[in-house]
């Protein structure tokens, strides 16, 4: 199981790789405008959001979770028809797809590794860099690639199709209001990191960093992540989830005042991308193990998680980045994110 799971989530991510870093500058080289490329990269964070609504009221089912992963192997065969329509519909029936699956997976990571989830989870960032480095110095065929992980990534996924999945037996209703601190702070503090994902590289090149050196840049951020991925299990719990999720959101919002206060200083914004290891690795594993010890349905959770983290707040992050963008920007990142910490640090 932990071998299937580490494969899943090294294709996964790969993918996410090539979404991220190179299947923009793909869409621009073949001729579209940066609004249609917003408009496209728009469509899956918000069918991502949308689709755990439609799941209230039901399970995902082994055959529902089939269909999801067998889709989301052939729908990337799409994006060889160079026509804005069709990409648009691909990337939005791809989040409603990623909305099923990844959180059906993580519930089983979560529910059968417990603590030791990390040093799975990590075989993500592994896959991420692998393509990030790997990307910058070998020609492929982007949408080859994308297709190629995509269905690697559903025969992974294929092997917990028959799993027996007592977590999908609860049909608690997802009650905000009950966690709402968490919920509130989960918003705040992912589109805190709009100006990040966006503009991390555009800054630094804007304050005289070269290229080459944001390439490590982003990659000290996420060996950083794979580090604590490792050792987490020595020290994180479902009893002091709470405590690190505090904690990671403050790091976090000192991390981006650090970005504004030593912009253009390589060595300094290199030893604040260390911090990535809370920002992300340490928060993402506290929280799925917080919503996961406070409610019953595991996988509806990890939906609305995905869709509202990941989904919507990474929608409105973005669009804000956009407005934001400027010499103040991580000055204002950073009080966002301190905004998402006071907010949860009042929860008692």
């Amino acid at each position: 199981m932990k071998l299937n799971l580490s494969l899943y989530y090294f294709f996964f991510f790969s993918a996410v790789g090539v979404y991220v870093i190179f299947l923009p500058h793909h869409l621009k080289i073949i001729g579209y405008t940066p609004k249609e490329i917003g408009i496209i990269f728009a469509s899956l964070p918000i069918s991502r959001f949308i689709t755990p609504f439609f799941f209230t009221k039901r399970a995902i089912t082994p055959a529902i979770f089939k269909f999801s992963i067998f889709a989301s192997a052939i729908i990337p065969l799409f994006l060889y028809f160079n026509n804005f329509y069709i990409y648009l519909l691909v990337f939005v029936i791809l989040g409603i797809l990623y909305a099923i699956n990844y959180p059906y997976i993580e519930a089983i990571a979560i529910d059968k590794l417990k603590n030791h989830y990390g040093k799975t989870r990590l075989w993500g960032s592994v896959g991420f860099i692998v393509v990030a480095l790997g990307l910058s110095y070998v020609h492929l065929n982007i949408i080859t690639l994308y297709f190629l992980l995509n269905l690697l990534m559903a025969y992974c996924a294929y092997k917990f199709v028959d799993l027996d999945m007592t977590i999908t037996k609860h049909f608690e209703k997802i009650d905000f209001s009950k966690e709402w601190h968490f919920w509130v702070a989960l918003v705040l503090f992912q589109i805190s990191f709009g100006g990040f994902y966006n503009f991390f590289t555009i800054y630094n090149l804007q304050n005289g960093i070269s290229k080459e050196i944001n390439g490590w840049l982003w990659s000290i951020g996420v060996f950083a992540e794979i580090m604590i991925f490792l050792s987490q299990h020595k020290f994180l719990t479902q009893k002091n989830a709470f405590f690190y999720l505090k904690l990671s959101i403050l790091i976090t919002a000192f991390r981006w005042f650090g970005f504004y206060l030593f912009a253009g200083n390589g060595v300094l914004i290199a030893i604040l991308q260390i911090a990535h290891m809370f920002s992300f690795a340490v928060f993402h594993t506290s929280a799925i193990l917080y919503i996961s010890n406070k409610y019953k349905n595991k996988t509806l959770v990890q939906q609305f998680y995905s869709g509202i983290g990941y989904g919507i707040a990474a929608f409105l992050g973005s669009l804000l980045s956009g407005y934001l963008y400027g010499e103040f920007l991580f000055l204002y990142e950073g009080i966002i994110s301190l905004c998402a910490f006071f907010v949860i640090w009042s929860k008692k």
